[in-house]
C-alpha cells in the first residue's frame, strides 16, 4: 500500500480536477492518502463553484484539507467551511513526510 501526499498548488482546474480524481482512485485502491490545497489553489477554487463540487462528491474519501493562513488572509474562511478542513500546511505536511508519504505536486 502505498502513502501518497497530494500538493495541490496549481490554479489550473484540468489538473485540479485530475488530482481530486486521482487521489480518490488510489483511496479506493487501499492507498493511504492525504490532500493539501495550498496558495494559488486555494484562491482559484474559491472562485469556481464546479471545482468545490468535485471535491465534495470525493470529501468523505480523501479528506481535503487547506492552509488556514492563506484562508484567512484572503478571507476564504466561510466560503471553505463545509467543503475543506482547515490547518496550518506547514505542520499537516510536516507529519505526512515523517510518515512516510510520498509528495505529489500538481
Amino acid at each position: 500500500m502505498a502513502k501518497m501526499f497530494f500538493f495541490v498548488i496549481s490554479a489550473d482546474a484540468e489538473k485540479i480536477n485530475m488530482a481530486v480524481g486521482f487521489a480518490s482512485r488510489r483511496k479506493e485502491k487501499g492507498d493511504e492518502v492525504r490532500f493539501l490545497v495550498f496558495g494559488p489553489a486555494e484562491k482559484f477554487i474559491a472562485e469556481h463553484e464546479e471545482l468545490i463540487e468535485n471535491i465534495d462528491k470525493v470529501k468523505e474519501a480523501i479528506k481535503p484539507k487547506a492552509c488556514i493562513f492563506i484562508a484567512q488572509q484572503s478571507k476564504l474562511e466561510d466560503k471553505f467551511k463545509d467543503h475543506l478542513e482547515l490547518l496550518p500546511a506547514g505542520e499537516y505536511m510536516s507529519k505526512a513526510i515523517e510518515g512516510g508519504f510520498s509528495v505529489i505536486t500538481v
